[in-house]
């Protein structure tokens, strides 16, 4: 569901399949991989491929039930700072004053540290989230297919007609491929308004990351802890300079304390204040030497210092499997 959802490719092996109408479920199997799931809403059996759900796809506030275990509630983005999540929500974002508060409040975390903490819960789904991230392009595989209750096949449930029951795989594929990413939300509203917002901030992906990362901070110990690396800093960096790549690691800044968290391992390191400086100029530059331009003035040595202190910090994190400039994939 997850991948159907974000779009994200890789969660399974193969591709994934909604079908609406249980009347198209063997053209699902027929179009599906051998390690594809085929999610078939008001189905009644379960083999390990086809998956039954039950439930409403359109009006917000209704619920997916997936095989019976799975219930997975739908929300309009709007709506996500007004409530509190008590199971998995996909948000989804399909109307003009729903990207207008999405990137109002991404703007808005970069600029003061402060982010909508309903986005940040591990309960939160946020629909297109591989397009939004940056993780989709011309060259990904086709990740997952919608069939609409009337037999027509969509790149994702806002997404753009690749053809029709029937159809082949490779066929459909094809049309895929010659589509832009934003193509998944061609039925949700104007995607060339969609594609010019996101190229004017380059920083969503790095936005999405930080939510990641709050995953990871306690309810409890949030109110007193700032996310350095996206609305925050130790070394003082402007908001506006260069962020750092989206799998570059974060510091979570608490009294004086300061921890390296790498969100694709989950491993934390603690680390003084003069350290925490660095790395976070070495996420933010990508180069030692202008690292250490940086950050010289605010740890109180010389710059020829601080590039040598830069290097022996990011050789040693290196040694850990710990890409500071989150360049490597």
């Amino acid at each position: 569901m997850d991948q159907w959802i974000t779009g994200i490719p890789g969660r399974i092996p193969d591709h994934v399949i909604f079908v609406e109408n249980p009347k198209h479920s063997q053209y699902a199997r027929e179009i599906a991989g051998e390690r594809s799931l085929v999610f078939v809403l008001d189905g009644v059996e379960s083999d390990g491929i086809v998956v039954p759900v039950a439930g409403y796809l359109e009006p917000a506030g209704e619920e997916l039930l997936v095989d019976g275990r799975l219930s997975l509630e739908i929300q309009d983005y709007l709506a996500i700072p007004f409530l509190n999540l008590v199971g998995p929500t996909i948000v989804r974002t399909t109307t003009p004053e729903d990207w207008s508060a999405f990137f109002d409040d991404a703007g808005e975390a970069r600029t003061s540290g402060h982010f909508v903490s309903q986005l940040s819960e591990a309960n939160a789904v946020l629909a297109e989230r591989g397009f939004l991230g940056g993780s989709v392009d011309a060259d990904s595989p086709l990740a997952r297919l919608h069939i609409a209750s009337d037999g027509a096949v969509f790149n994702g449930v806002n997404g753009t007609r690749l053809g029709r029951v029937g159809d082949s795989l490779i066929k459909l594929r094809d049309r895929n491929a010659a589509l832009r990413p934003e193509s998944v939300l061609a039925s949700a509203g104007d995607v060339e308004v969609l594609r010019e917002s996101l190229l004017s901030r380059p920083w969503i992906p790095r936005y999405l990351a930080a939510l990641q990362a709050w995953q990871f901070i306690t309810r409890e110990d949030r109110p007193n802890v700032s996310l350095v690396g996206f609305g925050s800093s130790v070394y003082g960096a402007a908001p506006t300079v260069t962020l750092p790549s989206p799998s570059a690691p974060f510091i979570i800044q608490r009294a004086g304390e300061h921890v390296l968290l790498d969100t694709k391992s989950g491993r934390r390191f603690k680390i003084g204040p003069d350290a925490a400086a660095i790395v976070e100029a070495l996420s933010n530059m990508r180069d030692v030497q202008a690292a250490a331009s940086a950050v010289a003035r605010s740890v109180g040595v010389s710059t020829g210092v601080a590039e040598k202190s830069a290097e022996a910090i990011r050789a040693r994190f290196d040694q850990l499997g710990i890409d500071l400039f989150g360049t490597r994939r």
